[in-house]
Order: structure tokens, then C-alpha cells, then sequence
């Protein structure tokens, strides 16, 4: 039995002075200013804060970006609804023009050609910026789509330290 215990004990010899020399390099690291140690983690930290900084300003302009976009298709509602009411007055005074021309002259195209065919390339102009500004509805409501997932931040690669000149 005690045969059995002696094999199962398994041990090993270590030279004590590596780890003496180790033990020694080490504190002498920790205490020496002029490794540069302290300086690496102290511009790893300086590095670290600007980072967070970029972060910080990065969701804000962000968030800033997402309150403008989604202020858009409203405002470009109301602008269609503008135009909109533009092209229908243009074109209930473009008939009461031409009603009262022909009572009072004949004919609002022997009184003014030109002018009805310059409305009518205004009515023309006109529904293309309407469906100019729908087309940029729906691209601004696709922007915003594509902004709403959240933002997956990655941590910064760190550098390897400073190879350490031993003696």
C-alpha cells in the first residue's frame, strides 16, 4: 500500500534560481520608472477616453440625425399639400381667365396663346416636383429604416506592449 502511495505521488524538481531571477526582474519592473510601463498605460488610457469620446459624439450626432430625418416626411407632406393647393388655385384662375377672355374678348387663345401654354408647362413642372418630392418621401423613410437598428460598438484592438529589455 504504501508502494501504491508513492506512485500515485507524483512530483517535480524545480530549480529555484530561474524563479529567483524572475521574482527579482519583476519587482524591479514594478519599481523602475524608466521602463515605460506606466507610460504605455497611461496612453492606452488617454487612447481608451478619446474613444469613448468619438462614441459619445458619434450617438449624439446620431440621434440628432435620426430627430431631422423623421422630421421630413411631415414637412415634405406639407409641402406637397402646399403645392397641391397652388396648382389648384393656378388652375381655378387659369379658367376663370379663360371663362371671362372669352365673354369679354372672343377667345382666351386669340387673347393670349402664349400665356396658356405657359400655364400649362407650369401645371407640367409642377406634378413633376410632386412626384419628385414623393420619390424622396419614400427614399428618406428607407434611410430611416436602415438607421433604426442600433449601433453594435466594437472594442478597440489593444497593441501589444513594448518588448522589455532584459539586462
Amino acid at each position: 500500500m504504501a508502494e501504491k502511495e508513492k506512485e500515485q505521488e507524483e512530483y517535480e524538481l524545480i530549480p529555484l534560481s530561474p524563479l529567483r531571477r524572475l521574482e527579482k526582474r519583476i519587482d524591479e519592473i514594478e519599481q523602475s520608472p524608466d521602463v515605460g510601463v506606466k507610460e504605455f498605460f497611461h496612453e492606452l488610457i488617454d487612447i481608451l477616453r478619446m474613444n469613448q469620446e468619438l462614441v459619445d459624439e458619434l450617438v449624439k450626432t446620431n440621434d440628432a440625425l435620426r430627430v431631422e430625418l423623421s422630421r421630413l416626411p411631415g414637412r415634405l407632406e406639407d409641402l406637397t399639400r402646399n403645392v397641391g393647393e397652388l396648382l389648384t388655385y393656378i388652375k381655378a384662375a387659369a379658367t376663370e381667365e379663360i371663362t371671362s377672355g372669352v365673354q369679354v374678348v372672343g377667345s382666351a387663345a386669340e387673347q393670349s396663346p402664349g400665356m396658356v401654354e405657359k400655364l400649362n408647362q407650369l401645371v407640367e413642372t409642377n406634378k413633376k416636383i410632386v412626384e419628385t418630392n414623393e420619390t424622396i418621401s419614400g427614399l428618406l423613410e428607407t434611410i430611416e429604416n436602415r438607421l433604426k437598428p442600433s449601433v453594435t460598438i466594437r472594442k478597440p484592438m489593444m497593441l501589444p506592449p513594448k518588448p522589455l529589455l532584459v539586462k
